[in-house]
């Protein structure tokens, strides 16, 4: 548990907390013995519960795994009251508050909107790795690696899925902050909270751009693969058309019957196969001039 405060507020960041840490919220906040158990281990779903004394909430926000590569939904607890937030996470967030100052701050929901300011901050830095897989892709789309850039934009598309569905879960949460905060402190709350949903849009609009964007992708790299699949077909089915003369002649001289012709005569393979291979070269050329191989 670390505790940052100035002569307003104070702030209680807990990670991973332990029984002594909930008794102490419990102590601090008069928190109802079910908030403690939800504070226990991260929950199954996203709310907002207001009382006379504090408002509590779940908040998720994307996190970037490295060895999966790809986002995982990770949560964030927070805890208001008149002078005191609180904020329980189950994974260590120090690049997200690693620069947070509270000189300037002066109410609890000063506090409150600067932590989820943070998040929303943060949330757009954790947007470069997509953006940059996105640029990537669309370079490699015209340079015949249909199959390469087909299963990085498979992967892609995951990562931004699993992004888009936790910034999704905020936009509800928010608006009920919204409302409760209202009445918890005073029209001020308007302000801080209308605000902060503005800012969560951005980021919803920023993914809905790049999903777009590597669908577009996906198009246009299946119709170079269907193009290329096309292509092969034709090619084969000229090619066949090519031998089947040779092989129809082929197959009338071994046929075992009385009076076959050039039977007896010198030279008749060879005479048989100048004829496939000037029936064969015939139809290559012609194909060939057709621009059909």
């Amino acid at each position: 548990m670390q505790i940052q405060k100035n002569k307003n507020v104070r702030w209680i960041d807990v990670a991973a907390p332990t029984e002594e840490d909930l008794a102490s919220l419990k102590k601090t906040f008069g928190l109802h013995p079910l908030i403690v158990e939800e504070l226990r281990e991260p929950s199954s779903r996203a709310r907002v519960e207001a009382t006379e004394d504090y408002i509590f909430f779940i908040y998720y926000f994307p996190l970037y795994d490295t060895k999966d590569e790809a986002s995982i939904r990770s949560e964030i607890d927070i805890i208001v009251s008149k002078n005191a937030v609180a904020t329980v996470h189950y994974e260590p967030l120090g690049n997200v508050f690693g620069s947070f100052a509270m000189d300037d701050i002066k109410t609890s929901l000063e506090l409150m909107s600067r932590i989820i300011e943070h998040l929303l901050v943060f949330e757009e830095r954790q947007l470069r790795h997509i953006r940059e897989k996105v640029e990537r892709v669309g370079r490699d789309v015209f340079k015949n690696q249909e199959r390469g850039v087909l299963e990085r934009i498979m992967s892609l598309k995951r990562d931004i899925s699993e992004y888009r569905l936790s910034v999704r879960l905020q936009e509800p949460i928010l608006k009920s902050l919204l409302q409760k905060g209202i009445k918890f402190w005073d029209s001020d709350a308007e302000v801080y909270l209308t605000e902060l949903i503005g800012e969560q849009m951005k980021v919803i609009n920023q993914i809905q751009d790049y999903r777009e964007t590597i669908t577009d992708f996906e198009e246009t790299n299946n119709q170079l693969m269907n193009l290329k699949i096309n292509e092969t077909i034709k090619r084969l089915t000229v090619i066949s058309f090519i031998a089947f003369p040779a092989i129809l002649i082929e197959e009338l001289f071994t046929m075992n019957l009385k009076n076959v012709p050039l039977e007896g005569i010198p030279y008749s393979f060879w005479i048989v196969f100048a004829i496939m291979v000037v029936l064969t070269g015939g139809l290559f050329l012609y194909f060939k001039k057709k621009d059909l191989l």
